[in-house]
């Protein structure tokens, strides 16, 4: 087995086991029982609990990637291509789960709630964020804080279905032609708004 290949099913098992047991009770040894290996290979990839959990938490939710290339003739379809990407990963029922039990554990758990503290002071740097970070330089506006924006469009799109899952005891199909429309138009309404917020271009001269 590729070492990719087992550092999934160990971040597999350990996302069962803290949805089923709990993050005091979701121990090494659980998650090594649950995985099918051996404690020994946890440690190998990971340093401690603590360690383990941080890069679950940090590669199924906040370190989301999806491939975009620069539409410069049409900037809002390729927003909206790359926030149905992420919607269709960030919102898959696991991940669904996954952030149900981090709420409920970040209540109980100083762990988790230092993991998600630390994860979104680094959090900064992600896929939606370098988009309009891009979209900016290329178009000459002058942003003082662009994380601001990346979270203000992904409360729009994704944040919102998200909400709707969490608070729902069944979680919303998704399916791209249904929320591709609803994607497009919070699209084009977040850029028209951008464009007059961020002030003029800088002089080129």
């Amino acid at each position: 087995m590729e070492e990719c290949e087992r550092r999934e099913r160990i971040l597999d098992a350990a996302s069962a086991v803290l949805q089923e047991c709990g993050y005091h009770a979701a121990s090494m040894d659980r998650v090594a029982q649950h995985s099918a290996m051996s404690k020994r290979t946890l440690y190998q990839m990971f340093t401690s609990k603590q360690d383990l959990f941080h890069t679950l938490v940090s590669s199924r939710l906040f370190n989301v990637t999806a491939p975009f290339c620069h539409n410069i003739n049409d900037p809002a379809a390729e927003l909206t291509d790359l926030l149905l990407a992420l919607g269709e990963v960030i919102l898959r029922p696991d991940r669904i789960s996954l952030i149900r039990a981090l709420i409920t554990e970040s209540q109980e758990s100083a762990d988790i709630r230092q993991i998600l503290t630390s994860l979104r002071c680094g959090g900064k740097d992600n896929v939606l964020t370098r988009w309009l970070a891009s979209y900016v330089q290329r178009e000459g506006y002058v942003v003082e804080d662009i994380a601001v924006y990346g979270n203000m469009l992904f409360g729009m799109t994704i944040g919102d279905l998200m909400l709707q899952n969490l608070a729902c005891a069944s979680e919303t199909s998704w399916s791209e032609c249904s929320m591709r429309p609803r994607f497009a138009s919070a699209v084009q309404i977040f850029l028209a708004g951008f464009r007059r917020g961020c002030g003029a271009p800088v002089s080129s001269s």
